[in-house]
């Protein structure tokens, strides 16, 4: 497999400059970072979530973790993580765990989190664990249109502190 074509359709059709870069077999979004010699505040993770009426992917740095309590005091719903047979369902033309970076090309709509401006590239699947696409910050943020951006995650060491303040 290689990159979904849902993906390659999207990027294509608002002409969004990428480079695709092939990996070693991965499993995680950590793992990839490592296989692809990037940092995981690069790698664009994407989550996918139920809120009660209808499911959005949270893009988040690799390296940082969602925090669904955040998700709960700022949006409407009450989030929860989709199942795999969720996944495979919304996303058949990938393998499975491996959710690109664009859910607009899947007619989802996208939260994104503040993070992912520190990099000047990022990185993202593209719908195996073979294959990611690289672009730079500017040109993936223009993609994520009128998406909401807010701070929805953290890193594993300050998860503790901060999943509790409201």
């Amino acid at each position: 497999m290689s990159v979904s074509a849902a993906v390659t359709s999207f990027l294509n059709e608002r002409k969004a400059p990428y480079v695709i870069l092939t990996h070693p077999e991965s499993t995680n979004a950590m793992e990839t970072a490592h296989s692809a010699h990037i940092s995981p505040s690069q790698l664009v993770k994407s989550v996918v979530l139920w809120n009660g009426s209808k499911y959005l992917v949270a893009l988040v740095p690799a390296g940082h973790m969602l925090v669904i309590n955040w998700l709960n005091r700022d949006r409407p719903g009450r989030h929860r993580l989709a199942t795999e047979a969720e996944l495979q369902m919304l996303f058949e033309d990938c393998e499975e765990g491996a959710i690109p970076g664009f859910s607009r090309a899947y007619n989802l709509p996208m939260l994104w989190d503040f993070a992912l401006r520190e990099s000047a590239e990022l990185y993202f699947e593209g719908g195996d664990h073979h294959t990611l696409i690289r672009m730079q910050r500017d040109d993936f943020i223009k993609l994520l249109d009128d998406s909401d951006g807010l701070t929805m995650s953290c890193t594993p060491d300050t998860l503790e502190y901060y999943q509790y303040i409201h």
